[in-house]
Parts: structure tokens; sequence; C-alpha cells
């Protein structure tokens, strides 16, 4: 059996958008189909979309369909699929950007969506918007910090220890500051001036103005740090992290890559953070992440909600909206409904 559904694809290799009529299979053993009700886009998306990234995603096989997120209505149970029923509202991620096989049936820039079952959490009365927004950048702040630096879970951690959050202005930054503080550490945080007082309310010890001449100097009487992210991912960040590690050495985590020279007795980890549940070698953060902390962050507000506009016209806007965020000409996060 099979459901008509709608999806926004890329034909092929350099093209836009194209809002066609597919066909949504039903889910197989361990699977469920989701009527799609909300999509944020993404910069990741957008880089995919329109400058011609590729080392995240499946973009050697066309058509594809973006998007790795989504919330919505569970609407069909594929067999042996536990804790979830029809009807549920839930927030969800796929493998669209893991697996090239699974990307038609999987990215959520379309209707309805195929996604693994141990990827999608009861969302309860949080609106659809939010759930989405939360989710991403959330995953990739914890992905990063307790994943991929070894920071504990709630209430391990010890204040004497310190985090150095770079860029804790953005969500994944802030959300960095949230986790941080929810373990138990002492978190130092750069940002903008304007930012301090907010960064103080999410759990922030000291704030940096990061365009300081002595940024790096001040971070350092301030240290030394057990934890180091970079959220903002630039060259600058990620040297300033270098040197703060110095000289004993280390390791940070950076949002993003790129080329750069960092000395030998630093590790950079670049990773995409925000997949990482999508890899069966992390299923004990994946059982961890859906089925328990993501749910009690929804359900109790535990974070704070992220500033959004909504983009009328469904899957229709994605293209405009993708080209928006690309040139930088929105600051909040454009949420779209594809059932319009």
């Amino acid at each position: 059996m099979a459901i008509g559904s709608t999806a926004a694809l890329i034909p092929s290799a350099g093209d836009g958008l194209e809002v066609t009529e597919v066909v949504a299979k039903m889910p197989g053993p361990g699977e469920v189909l989701i009527e799609n009700h909300a999509v944020a886009v993404q910069p990741l998306d957008v880089k995919m979309l329109l400058g011609g990234y590729t080392g995240a995603g499946p973009l050697y096989n066309y058509p594809v369909v973006l998007g790795t997120s989504g919330a919505g209505v569970v609407k069909v149970l594929g067999k042996n699929v536990k804790g979830l029923d029809v009807g549920d509202r839930v927030v969800f991620d796929t493998r669209a950007y893991v697996k090239s096989e699974a990307n038609l049936r999987e990215g959520t820039w379309q209707k309805l969506v195929t996604a693994d079952a141990r990827t999608v959490a009861r969302i309860g009365d949080v609106t659809f918007e939010q759930a989405v927004l939360i989710d991403f950048p959330l995953q990739t702040a914890v992905g990063a910090l307790h994943l991929f630096l070894g920071m504990g879970k709630p209430g391990t951690g010890d204040a004497e220890e310190k985090v150095l959050v770079w860029g804790a202005g953005g969500a994944v930054g802030s959300y960095a500051v949230q986790y941080a503080k929810i373990v138990g550490h002492t978190i130092v945080v750069t940002a903008s001036p304007h930012d301090v007082e907010r960064q103080k309310k999410l759990g922030a010890f000291e704030v940096v103005d990061y365009k300081a001449a002595d940024v790096v100097g001040r971070l350092r009487e301030l240290g030394p740090y057990k934890y180091l992210l970079t959220a903002s991912g630039d060259v600058a960040s990620q040297k300033a992290l270098a040197s703060l590690l110095q000289p004993q050495g280390g390791t940070f985590a950076s949002v993003l890559g790129g080329d750069i020279d960092l000395p030998p007795n630093v590790e950079r980890v670049y990773k995409p953070f925000s997949q990482a549940a999508q890899q069966d070698e992390h299923s004990s953060f994946r059982a961890w992440w859906y089925g328990e902390y993501l749910p009690q962050v929804l359900r109790e507000y535990l974070v704070e909600p992220v500033k959004f506009s909504r983009r009328e016209g469904g899957l229709s806007a994605l293209q405009q909206a993708s080209v928006d965020v690309f040139e930088g000409k929105v600051k909040a996060k454009i949420v779209i409904n594809p059932q319009e």
C-alpha cells in the first residue's frame, strides 16, 4: 500500500527545488510514517541547496530531498514499533543525510516522512514549531559536549570544572550553556556585550566580549577549562581555543571544520553532531536522547524557547526561505508547514 504525498526535491546537481507529487510507501518494521507539520530551515540544508556543500549529505544520488528533522503526527506504525501510537504528536530525526538509500523516504522537506521509531520522541502539548527548533541545535550542543567531549549527564558535574563556550549567542551556543549548567559545571562564554544579561540567566558565570582585543588573555585568566566548544566554528575561534589549551594541549569541539594549522598537541573534534544518534555505534546515546532527555526538556521547558518566523506557502516557500537564510537576510529561524 502507498499514499500520495508531496515533496520539495532537487532533481539534479545545481537545480533549485521542485515541488512535486510523490508516493509515500508504508513504513517497514521498526519504522513510522509521520504527517509532517513543521520544518526549520537549517544552515546545513541551505549550504547543501545553494552552496554546493556535499560533505554531510547524500548529494551524489539525485533526486534528493533535504531536511533531517521535523515535527508532526504519527500516521502509520510499522511492525514491532513500541512506545508510540497513531495520533501521537512527535518530533523526529531521520537518516536522510546518513544513508543515501533512505533519503527520498526520510528527507523532511515533504508532507509524509518515514522515520526510524528509535529517533522519534513524543512532545505532548509543545508546539510543532518549538519542538523542531529545539531538537536540532540542542542535539548539536549535547552531542558535542556529552558524546564527543565526555561531559556527563545532568546532575553529575563538578562546579570546580570549567566549560568554555565560544559564540554563545546563537542557538547551539545557548543550549551548550544551558546543558553545561544543568550538568553542574561553571561556564565561561564569549558573546556580544548586549547579550550579557541573557547569558547569565542561561547559566554563564562570566561573559567575555568576543571582539575584545584581549579576549584570549581574559579567557586564560578565567581558565583552565575541562571542556571547550566553539559554537561559531570560525577559524579565529578555533585558533583561540587551541591557544588556550597550551602548553599542556588537549581537545576542543567545533561546529565547523576547515583547513587550519593546529599545534600537534591539540585535537579538534568536528563531527555532524546532530546526526550522531543515527549511528548504531551511539545507540545508548540515541535511547537516552529520544526516550528520556528530549521528552523531559520539551515537557518541562528546561531550555530557552527559540525565536522564529513562520513562512507561509508550505513547501513552495522553501526555495526563497533558503535564499534569505543563505544571504543573511533573516535573523530568526524560519519554519514552514509542509501541509499548507
